[in-house]
């Protein structure tokens, strides 16, 4: 039972600490920002592409702010569905363009449902 709490309180606190960093983020640029759609023109994936369970798939991107083509210097995450030529919605900073934002509402509410799920597992442990 105490390794159980252990390792769910460890959860808790790194989705804990994932959400404040993301709903900082958020609140910090969420007025400098703009969105735009942009199109994969490359991507990696972690593991084998053929692997839908535990991978992810990371894009550069190519998009347009102000008639001004920008491609992204740093690779962000894309559903694993994507493929090159797909379109994705990007955040950029709009007093530099080329800056990506990857802040995004559905972070914040997951990495709180998870902290939240944590917690109630922990409490229903000690109940019983």
């Amino acid at each position: 039972m105490d390794e159980e709490v252990v390792f769910l309180g460890a959860i808790a606190l790194i989705s804990f600490a994932y959400c404040i960093v993301n709903i900082v983020s958020y609140l910090l640029y969420k007025d400098s920002s703009g969105k735009t759609q942009g199109v994969i023109i490359s991507f990696k994936t972690i593991s084998l592409p053929t692997e839908k369970m535990r991978n992810s798939k990371w894009a550069t991107i190519t998009y347009t702010v102000d008639g001004k083509r920008y491609t992204s210097k740093k690779r962000i995450q894309v559903p694993m569905t994507a493929d090159v030529g797909s379109k994705v919605l990007v955040r950029y900073d709009t007093k530099q363009p080329e800056r990506l934002y990857c802040f995004s509402v559905k972070r914040i509410a997951v990495s709180a449902l998870v902290m939240i799920g944590s917690l109630i597992i922990i409490g229903l442990i000690f109940l019983s």
